[in-house]
């Protein structure tokens, strides 16, 4: 599949903590670069990590992910991108 320069991060996986009172205690935050991990180009997924790209949109762009989520079993959610069709599973484990 196809993929384009990721439009959140441009290409970085990093983007702006911004002015989150707790980002000093959230996964994937950098204090030297006052940033965290861009969750639309892999840090969504259960224990994935950003590359910088992403698949193309329906429209042929690189997608700005949207994903709406769904149980699909006891502690299992599924969630599916509504622009590419990306989608993926987390497992709380509760």
């Amino acid at each position: 599949m196809e993929q384009g320069t990721c439009p959140v991060c441009s290409g970085s996986t990093r983007i702006p903590a911004g002015d989150n009172k707790y980002k000093n205690v959230i996964a994937g935050y950098d204090k030297t670069t006052d940033t965290f991990e861009c969750d639309n180009c892999g840090g969504q997924y259960q224990w994935g990590r950003p590359t910088g790209k992403v698949n193309m949109d329906f429209g042929g762009q690189p997608c700005k992910h949207e994903y709406t989520g769904q149980n699909v079993g006891r502690c299992l959610t599924e969630y599916n991108c509504k622009f590419c069709g990306d989608r993926y599973q987390i497992d709380s484990g509760d």
